[in-house]
């Protein structure tokens, strides 16, 4: 991402119909908003309704059942918290597994620089 996006909120339908074609759009929504969370290292909120009918969307979206305001300040919160965590340090390398960092040693005198890190 080019780094102007704080949090994503997928949005959206899904309306059951008479074959299986439902299970498997849902299926592939969750999974590829995951891998958007994984690959971006942002906030990824899932605002899909998966709903038998269009009474079913009318009733989730609209009044006080409106969750789009929820996810809204879901995304709100969770860039917040981000943001807080990852600090003044920038843009987190991903997922907990960050580069070496270098580490100043004193032995008998002579300043080594190791690497601390997993390799």
């Amino acid at each position: 991402m080019s780094g102007t996006v704080d949090a994503v909120i997928c949005a959206g339908v899904l309306i059951k119909g008479d074959t299986m074609h439902f299970e498997y759009i849902c299926d592939a929504v969750s999974k590829g908003l995951m891998n958007v969370g994984i690959q971006t290292n942002l906030p990824v909120v899932f605002g899909v309704l998966t709903c038998l009918d269009e009474e079913q969307v009318k009733k989730r979206s609209s009044g006080d059942n409106n969750h789009g305001y929820d996810w809204g300040k879901t995304a709100v919160e969770m860039a917040l918290l981000r943001s807080e965590a990852v600090g003044g340090m920038g843009k987190p390398t991903g997922m907990g597994f960050s580069s070496p960092t270098e580490l100043k040693v004193d032995t008998a005198g002579d300043k080594e620089k190791k690497k601390v890190g997993f390799f």
